[in-house]
């Protein structure tokens, strides 16, 4: 078995180059997302590492037993005047039980649940929240979640269902910062995140009743890179 991978020739110099693709490369693109979304929308933002462990004696685990925990603290912040975002992914233990790790970004101090508050709502073990002790930026922290999927048992379960989650943001923020920039300078951040992309081009969602909805392109950045397929790369 192994990772898939985008590859890419830059045109001039002929290096190459590759990305990650399947769910994997999804899941690191979830990150990104998030590092965009709240550097755009957050003036302050607060973070914590949470870490969803399952009991010796339980091997049943559903989606929805992770869901439950994810309402629980968007309804609790939400209550206090916060937004709350998360990108988690799932872990396989040697043992085969499964464990989530779940970076939560929200935007008010004093407001993320305890543990063993959250411990109550997720039923099935233990929980463990860990904060870094000195402000750090937001993309070093991202990593942190990112590193756990970095065993090859762990690259099996991100090929599987549900092997990871995030909230919902705007396709907008998939762009790189620069172009994200560009964009919002130019149309407006409400206007921005309205628009589809690709990380090349935007398009804007026109509809002429009683024709269905189409795709207008409203902005296209060059690329000094072509693209060249995927390759499966063993680990």
């Amino acid at each position: 078995m192994g990772l898939r991978f985008r590859k890419f020739r830059h045109k001039d110099t002929g290096k190459v180059s590759y990305m990650p693709a399947g769910r994997y490369g999804n899941f690191l693109n979830a990150i990104k997302k998030l590092v965009n979304y709240v550097q755009q929308n957050y003036p302050r933002y607060y973070i914590i590492n949470l870490t969803l462990t399952v009991a010796e004696n339980v091997s049943d685990v559903d989606f929805k037993h992770f869901h439950r925990v994810i309402q629980f603290i968007n309804q609790r912040l939400k209550r206090a005047g916060a937004e709350f975002k998360y990108v988690a992914s799932k872990e396989l233990q040697e043992r085969r039980a499964i464990h989530y790790h779940v970076l939560c970004v929200y935007n008010k101090p004093y407001v993320f649940p305890p543990a063993d508050e959250i411990a109550s709502s997720w039923k099935l073990g233990f929980v463990k929240i860990t904060a870094p002790k000195v402000k750090m930026k937001l993309h070093s922290i991202a990593r942190y979640i990112g590193k756990y999927i970095g065993k090859g048992h762990e690259y099996e379960a991100m090929e599987t269902r549900k092997s990871f989650t995030a909230s919902q943001i705007k396709q907008i923020y998939k762009l790189t910062p620069q172009r994200l920039l560009e964009v919002i300078a130019k149309f407006g951040k409400d206007q921005a995140e309205q628009f589809k992309c690709t990380y090349r081009r935007v398009f804007e969602v026109v509809t002429f009743d009683p024709f269905p909805a189409m795709k207008k392109l409203v902005m296209e950045f060059p690329s000094e890179w072509d693209y060249e397929g995927v390759d499966e790369v063993p680990f």
